[in-house]
């Protein structure tokens, strides 16, 4: 049986602490100085600046943030975010025939931008890519270049294992050597150069005020909640809470209580999300720099809109999705393009296989995958460059393209690639400490498990098990009910959504405990899963 004391002792363990003068420093970031004496440069010539974000919420909050640093100190720039439908993600020959720029800045994307990187070259454009994906990789140990003189020559010392588009400068941490935390997000490599620039024109400025959205973007990414991600995300949400800026008073209205990390994972971020989806991600854009309140909220109104018409299309199209019996799921259809990432990662959570989703454009064939465990999806997807028209991602997420005629090839590949992987590869750690007793159930326990927030990828939060008999049953509303539950003549009420059962008097259960503040501050329990 778990104790309070033993719970704090594993959360404990599981953590490594750092404070906030332990951040890695900017200028272990390749290439940040030589980016930012170019941004200086183009800021005392006058030139103009295009920054490119991209319609996700990590790509829209990198563009906010850019915005609102830019827009202290300099007034030739424009803030350019692709719309899905019409230009596709990132920085591409389609989106430069839109552009005119002395300098093109990409944020959240680029990484494998190789041909618009060489059209940028021939128009005399700089380019300088801020993304934090995973770059190509070298083939056959040769290093590699698009085409055109390499400007990236240094890479080819410090990073040889990369094959990276030929731009004026490249900020990743991934080809960063000196860097020790790889695993951030688009917005905090933009964040990291505007302290390069700050630092470059010897600016008098508070970075720390845009940790608010930092830290929706490090969540809405799905960035491990450890080493400096958790700082910044901590910092963030003291910030957000304080609600400085007319969007964190606007989402402050749809919040009773304090919003942590598991609010911006299942409120804030499927909203901003939401605009790229189902509309323009400019409406995200625009209310994360909204400076007029009543404006803030009308647009969070609006993502809300947005939000329920996508989870409308999502519904009907996993009514639609047949899947065969696979090791990896990959299927197509006349789908909406901006919700086959979500579909992708409910295939996955449901049948427990990687699964990658295409929607249909003519001959064209659009995919977006995730993963789960320990398969590596944009490994396998590099694997299967040949058949590609592009693709590109991490370990647990990827988008991609290709002609129809080449899916039933590409499906295949798939299914015989994974096959180098055994089953516990595919396992999703449950994070589950234990069986934990009604009587070790109480406030100090959940200000334990504060404690130990935010919670989320890298730093689960914790379940349990405990066995109950059901004093009474409420039907909230569809499949979601509220329950009482005694053990040892102690009550606790319980939640449990989506359940289509039969209720036994006696359950075992696996369950999150969760603080409820409509009257006062009490503990309740959400059932995860009847066993």
């Amino acid at each position: 049986m778990l104790t309070k004391e033993r719970i704090k002792k594993i959360l404990s363990s599981r953590i490594e602490e750092i404070d906030s003068l332990s951040i890695p420093h900017f200028t272990l970031l390749s290439d940040i100085e030589k980016a930012a004496k170019r941004v200086a440069q183009a800021l005392k010539n006058g030139e103009k600046i295009v920054v490119l974000g991209d319609y996700d919420v990590d790509g829209v909050s990198s563009s906010a943030i850019m915005y609102l640093f830019l827009s202290e100190i300099y007034d030739n720039f424009e803030i350019k975010i692709p719309n899905r439908f019409k230009h596709g993600y990132g920085l591409t020959p389609k989106i430069l025939e839109e552009i005119e720029a002395d300098l093109i800045i990409t944020v959240d994307n680029g990484i494998t931008s190789f041909e618009a990187a060489e059209i940028c070259k021939e128009r005399g454009i700089d380019l300088i890519i801020t993304d934090h994906h995973t770059p190509k990789l070298m083939e056959n140990g040769e290093w590699k270049v698009e085409s055109g003189d390499n400007q990236n020559s240094q890479f080819s010392t410090l990073n040889s294992k990369f094959v990276l588009p030929n731009a004026y400068a490249v900020v990743n941490p991934k080809t960063s050597p000196d860097f020790p935390f790889k695993e951030i997000c688009g917005a905090e490599v933009a964040w990291y150069l505007c302290a390069a620039i700050k630092h470059e024109l010897k600016l008098k400025k508070d970075l720390r005020e845009f940790l608010d959205i930092l830290c929706i973007a490090i969540i809405a990414d799905v960035m491990p909640l450890q080493h400096m991600n958790r700082v910044l995300v901590n910092i963030g949400l003291k910030r957000l809470n304080r609600a400085q800026r007319p969007f964190s008073k606007a989402i402050k209205k749809f919040f009773s209580g304090t919003i942590r990390s598991v609010d911006i994972a299942f409120n804030i971020a499927p909203r901003l999300n939401a605009a790229g989806r189902m509309a323009d991600a400019r409406v995200a854009f625009e209310f994360l720099i909204s400076e007029d309140e009543n404006e803030a909220y009308n647009l969070y109104l609006e993502l809300d809109r947005l939000n329920n018409l996508r989870k409308e299309t999502e519904k009907e199209i996993l009514e639609d999705i047949e899947i065969e019996n696979d090791e990896f799921i990959v299927v197509k259809g006349d789908y909406h393009e901006g919700v086959i990432g979500i579909i992708a990662s409910r295939l996955v959570h449901k049948y427990q296989k990687p699964a990658i989703v295409f929607s249909r454009d003519g001959e064209n064939l659009k995919g977006s995958g995730r993963s789960l465990g320990n398969i590596d999806i944009f490994s396998l997807i590099s694997e299967c460059e040949d058949v590609l028209d592009g693709f590109g991602g991490h370990k647990m997420a990827c988008g991609l393209s290709l002609k129809e005629d080449k899916f039933e090839v590409l499906k295949r590949k798939l299914n015989k690639k994974i096959k180098k992987y055994n089953e516990n590869d595919f396992f999703i750690e449950d994070f589950v400490l234990g069986e934990l007793p009604f009587s070790e159930i109480d406030i100090e326990l959940l200000d334990i498990l504060h404690e130990f927030e935010p919670y989320g990828e890298g730093n689960p939060k914790p379940k349990f098990l405990s066995t109950a008999k059901i004093e009474h049953i409420q039907n909230l509303k569809d499949n979601h009910y509220k329950l009482i539950l005694s053990q040892n003549d102690i009550y606790l009420p319980a939640v449990i959504f989506r359940y289509d059962g039969e209720f036994d008097e006696i359950i075992t259960f696996k369950f999150s405990v969760e603080e409820n503040n409509f009257r006062g501050r009490t503990v309740q329990l959400v059932i995860e899963e009847i066993l």
